[in-house]
């Protein structure tokens, strides 16, 4: 049952009576900090000798950074070579320290390899897995430092002339983002070794792929890259994925390179408003690859305002952003859709109305109608949104294989249904609720042992290197499932594609996340990246979803906690914020009881969802300040503002209450007004939650639109007689239906809404109801009229 009213906060939990479960808890000391895996200085060195070869004498000095190390080769003899190992990626310049060498002139060799099998050639000789080779002629006793190296684990050192070497040391230079446990503003910690590892590899992985001043000469400002290894270019699709990582894990300390890599794509914009692919990738200029990444170009600025909140930065963004929006309004064709007939991540030419081409487009305008609600006009979001309603319609219309429950690859090829499409349709709204559980459902049983392919098998849609499974779609697959509330699904998805990564015996463990992988879940060849920036979305999924933590304004001004546990005993991390940390804890038992705390700074505000383990579970909020909102499927909603707040959950009568009763619950009695918080919607299309220092709860709905609606499960509605909502408009007015079951259910009633003069200007509208169903429904607000509507803040269902 669900009901939503106004409520009080409860006073401090008593003891639990000895009937009652004590709650489960989590760890006092997580100790996250020993798995941060930057080493603890720029000089860094090798961890193990893997092998010899020839004639080396006291090998372990290199490791031990005592004694000395001889390597000799006789007249006529064959190389003679040590290779270290330094235990995870590393990148910087390499160099050898010399005591002694005779003659007078050798040749030594550095070769580098992210992965030890990638360090020869099939006749054993040493190689670079990318790039060339590294020669010293050495003349005297002194340290040898080489070129930049951006990323490897494995070093050999090859003595290729007759003579003889001593080596004293041995390392690089380090020269990617540097992050001890300072560094880090954001963790994560959880009951599962393996997941957290994965959070700490994602994070490990955007540092080496962060670029310091002075490091790439393309760049004047420090920047991200792809991978560490290569391309070394600035690639929007990949910071898509590893910004949001750099953020959570290091807060500031990676807002200068966050903003460098925008800056870089901003500044190359083209007249006709299209953002660059790419930057520094074949020169240092700009690489146009894919229209889809000149969208991805502009997400990547409006994630950097929802995570900082830097207003002064996304406002002098904002003509550059529109433009690039509309330059893909450009690219529709006749049928509403998005035609460019060009590559994307697959690196395969794709023609036609491409289904992922379309939601890319989706994409933006949804980021752009989020933005411009916060930094642009009411004009600029009713056009987007529009525009984002045309588009959804024209996917569904043209691009849906109703036959087969899925999203196809194209107009003409609607045999094929590819991962990205379908994935993307969920993440982003565009599929309906009832075709979700189908879609995931066939790409579930079509998973293979090491992570969901881009496509079914036939006809096949590898990229031109073979490659079938890619982390970026199996990114938007994890998003999609934690989305649907799949948790266990999206973990498990997680634990097949990069548990084998953070694997240390498998054979290619850099402690960093890789760019693609084969069916055994392994690379192929040296050439791929094994520190890539867009297989770094564990991290991201880990405290957004997981731990549940997640932006709802600028810089979590607002902010949501929703835990996805699945059988996880604890979690726990935190999150930084342009306000402070964001603290969130939380922890399950066997007796189906949870315990979640949360922490937010000064000046934010937020919702905080309680899992329930089945529908007739309860919820408590043990702190006082918890104002109770509504029941969301298995979670109950609470507000919250400043402060540390717990709750509870559990079966009813097992789990501790507070020591004083609520004047109301999280279940309403018959005769009793329930009131909703308008923006608290279960499910919604064209509509968004906006913050509004006038409204009840800090926030109401707005963006609405003819044909929008907002939906809310389980609401008590019986008994009421009218319906009075809180209203506000700056624009035409428009009329409010009631609906119950569907957003096209009966209206059991319906009220015309005037223009009030402003948009924070509230006034009460009340319409008589008939037709109510007995008990609890699920309620819809449809709205009508012409232009800019108005927004609610609250409706309540009168009973008396």
């Amino acid at each position: 049952m669900v009901s939503v009213v106004v409520a009080v906060a409860v006073t401090i939990l008593m003891p639990a009576s000895p009937s009652v479960a004590a709650l489960p808890t989590w760890p006092a000391n997580p100790n996250w900090q020993s798995l941060v895996p930057g080493p603890s200085s720029d000089d860094v060195r090798p961890v193990s000798v893997v092998r010899t070869q020839g004639s080396v004498t006291n090998a372990a000095a290199l490791v031990q950074g005592t004694g000395t190390t001889v390597i000799t080769v006789p007249s006529g003899g064959q190389p003679a070579a040590i290779v270290l190992d330094f235990g995870k990626e590393v990148g910087g310049t390499p160099y050898v320290t010399v005591s002694a060498s005779t003659p007078a002139s050798n040749t030594v060799r550095i070769s580098t390899s992210e992965a030890i099998g990638f360090l020869t050639n099939s006749s054993g000789a040493f190689v670079n897995d990318n790039g060339s080779q590294i020669n010293f002629t050495v003349t005297s006793a002194q340290r040898y430092t080489g070129a930049l190296r951006g990323g490897f684990r494995f070093m050999a050192i090859e003595l290729r002339t007759a003579g003889t070497v001593s080596l004293t040391a041995a390392g690089l230079n380090f020269r990617a983002y540097r992050a001890g446990p300072a560094q880090y503003q954001g963790w994560f910690m959880s009951s599962d070794d393996q997941l957290n590892r994965m959070w700490y590899a994602g994070a490990y992985t955007t540092q080496m792929d962060m670029v310091p001043t002075g490091v790439a000469s393309c760049f004047t400002q420090p920047v991200i890259f792809d991978g560490a290894k290569r391309d070394r270019a600035i690639w929007s699709g990949d910071l898509m994925i590893t910004n949001p990582v750099a953020q959570l894990s290091l807060g500031t300390n990676s807002g200068p390179y966050v903003r460098g890599s925008i800056s870089a794509i901003m500044n190359l914009q083209a007249s006709n408003g299209r953002l660059t692919s790419a930057v520094g990738f074949r020169g240092c200029g700009a690489f146009d690859y894919a229209v889809t990444y000149s969208a991805y170009s502009a997400i990547i600025a409006v994630q950097y305002y929802r995570y900082t909140g830097d207003t002064a930065y996304i406002t002098s963004l904002l003509p550059r952003l529109e433009n690039a929006t509309a330059y893909h309004a450009t690219r529709l064709d006749a049928n509403g859709l998005i035609v460019t007939n060009d590559n994307d991540y697959w690196q395969t030419s794709q023609s036609g109305e491409v289904t992922e081409y379309s939601l890319a487009y989706y994409e933006l305008l949804q980021n752009m109608i989020w933005l411009e609600g916060r930094v642009g006009t009411a004009a600029r979001v009713t056009d987007y949104t529009n525009r984002a309603n045309a588009l959804r319609t024209a996917i569904n219309s043209r691009l849906w294989n109703a036959s087969a429950g899925l999203y196809v690859h194209t107009n003409t090829r609607t045999n094929v249904f590819p991962l990205d499409a379908n994935m993307n349709a969920i993440r982003l709204g565009v599929a309906t609720p009832a075709s979700v559980p189908g879609i995931l459902s066939y790409f579930r049983s079509r998973w293979q042992a090491h992570g969901s392919p881009i496509t079914q098998p036939s006809p096949s849609m590898t990229d031109p290197y073979g490659h079938t499974i890619e982390p970026l779609n199996n990114t938007w697959e994890m998003m999609a499932r934690m989305q649907a509330d799949d948790t266990a699904g999206a973990l498990e998805l997680m634990r097949r594609l990069w548990g084998l990564q953070v694997d240390p015996n498998s054979g290619f463990y850099t402690g960093t996340f890789w760019e693609f992988v084969m069916s055994d879940g392994l690379p192929d060849r040296g050439f791929d990246s094994l520190a890539h920036a867009w297989g770094a979305g564990p991290t991201q999924v880990l405290t957004e979803s997981v731990l549940g933590a997640t932006a709802v304004n600028p810089g979590y001004s607002t902010w949501q906690v929703k835990p996805h546990q699945a059988n996880l005993a604890w979690a726990q991390g935190q999150v930084p914020t342009a306000n402070g940390s964001l603290i969130v804890r939380w922890a399950q038992d066997t007796a189906s009881q949870f315990h979640l705390q949360v922490t937010s700074p000064s000046g934010t505000s937020g919702e905080v969802w309680v899992p329930l383990a089945s529908a007739g579970s309860v919820s408590s909020a043990l702190t006082a300040g918890a104002n109770f909102v509504r029941r969301s499927g298995l979670y109950d909603i609470y507000t919250v503002g400043a402060g540390t707040f717990s709750f509870s959950s559990g079966p009813s009568g097992a789990t501790p209450s507070p020591s004083v009763s609520p004047t109301s619950s999280p279940s309403s009695q018959p005769g009793t007004n329930v009131t909703v918080q308008a923006e608290s919607f279960s499910s919604q299309s064209g509509v968004q939650a906006v913050s509004a220092s006038g409204a009840n709860g800090g926030a109401r709905l707005g963006y609405i639109a003819a044909g929008d609606w907002a939906g809310y499960n389980n609401v008590n509605v019986g008994g009421a007689v009218s319906l009075r909502a809180r209203v506000s408009s700056g624009g035409n007015g428009g009329t409010l239906q009631v609906r119950t079951g569907s957003q096209t259910g009966t209206i059991i009633g319906s009220v015309s809404v005037p223009s009030t003069g402003g948009w924070d200007t509230y006034t009460n509208v009340t319409t008589t109801l008939s037709g109510v169903p007995a008990g609890t429904a699920n309620v819809y607000l449809t709205f009508a009229g012409t232009g800019n509507l108005f927004d609610v803040d609250e409706f309540t269902f009168v009973k008396s």
